[in-house]
């Protein structure tokens, strides 16, 4: 049973997606008597920790009761207010999933809660808890964003038909599927050769869900956007950001900038924005997660980089055909096999018609 009050913490932890950045996702199960008895999630970032919630929302007393996160909370010996409420509630274990990431905190925790006689027990899950929470694990030891990319292809691995026509290669499931993407992390990114074909929103559209919608980053040099694009339309919840070239036109950048838009100047080198640049002033702006949706030169420099950590590809059954239709990575590519990169842990799934792949680039 303790698999499934892990499973169900981090079930819960997941609605803090989007709105914790660049803090953990927290759940947390109270158990009494094999029932649960309370549950909590961390909601917003600076929040209430989810374990305090969840004792709070405990339909019975909770001495004696069983305590399930799936990361063990940032807390010292300081920490007087919640220390004496976790002493008060009468818990009598805690099952943590992963211990924290954060360095010298690790443990710390484990500690406290000791001292005040409650039993402590590593690892139940320890897999998925540490993928729910590995943007947070590669910001603070990084301080730069976890990248993934997702591309959808058909079955000859097309983006798009030789006209440029891409709508819809995927299932209806399968775009709500990177909606749900888009809901997870701080940062979503195309290029300008995207907006000028497609003219996307680049916002996240769920039903029944709270909406988070990404800050939108768009790689331009020269800020070469038409001006009746949606990525111009900015407002409270719609946010932009352009990374563009030390080099744009001041009138440019200007021009854009009376939009709404934000902007980080950086400088090119051998003729372009280098993506370790990019992901750098990112970090600093405490980005710490970046999706990158296309288009296939974007995507070519980002794998190029090296930047890249997990790759979602969707595989939709069609066949299009055409030696000049575009490919999901462009570029030049590499010339042998062995130079392929190459990815690990790959996993899985079907959604709707089409054939979800997930790997990591280690």
């Amino acid at each position: 049973m303790r698999e499934v009050y892990m499973n169900k913490a981090i079930e819960i932890a997941n609605r803090g997606s989007g709105f914790v950045n660049p803090d953990p996702l927290v759940g947390a199960i109270l158990v009494k008597n094999e029932k649960i008895i309370g549950q909590g999630w961390y909601k917003y970032f600076g929040g209430e920790k989810a374990e305090m919630i969840a004792i709070k929302d405990a339909c019975e007393d909770t001495r004696d009761s069983e305590l399930f996160i799936n990361i063990e909370p940032e807390i010292n010996e300081e920490d007087d207010e919640y220390i004496s409420f976790i002493s008060n509630s009468g818990v009598k274990k805690i099952y943590i999933g992963i211990p924290n990431p954060k360095e010298g905190r690790g443990g710390k925790a484990e500690e406290v809660f000791k001292s005040l006689g409650i039993d402590v027990e590593y690892g139940v899950l320890r897999d998925e808890c540490e993928e729910l929470n590995e943007i947070y694990t590669h910001y603070i030891k990084t301080g730069t964003p976890f990248v993934f990319t997702k591309w959808a292809m058909t079955l000859d691995g097309k983006l798009a038909s030789r006209t440029g026509d891409s709508k819809w290669i995927s299932s209806e499931k399968s775009l709500e599927f990177v909606h749900y993407l888009r809901q997870r992390v701080a940062a979503i990114m195309v290029g300008e050769n995207t907006v000028r074909l497609d003219n996307p929103l680049l916002t996240t559209r769920l039903e029944g869900v709270v909406i988070s919608n990404p800050l939108r980053v768009i790689v331009s040099k020269y800020g070469d956007i038409p001006l009746n694009s949606n990525i111009l339309k900015v407002d409270a919840n719609t946010r932009t950001l352009i990374i563009a070239s030390e080099d744009i036109a001041i009138e440019k950048e200007e021009e854009l900038k009376n939009y709404g838009v934000d902007m980080i100047k950086l400088r090119e080198k051998q003729g372009k924005i280098q993506f370790e640049d990019i992901v750098k002033a990112l970090g600093e702006r405490n980005i710490d997660s970046l999706y990158i949706e296309g288009g296939s030169s974007l995507l070519a420099s980002a794998f190029e980089s090296g930047v890249v950590n997990k790759v979602y590809a969707a595989i939709a059954p069609k066949i299009i055909g055409g030696k000049d239709a575009v490919t999901p990575v462009g570029g030049l590519g590499i010339e042998k096999m062995n130079d392929a990169i190459r990815l690990s842990r790959v996993t899985h799934q079907i959604i709707g018609d089409d054939v979800i792949f997930k790997g990591y680039i280690d």
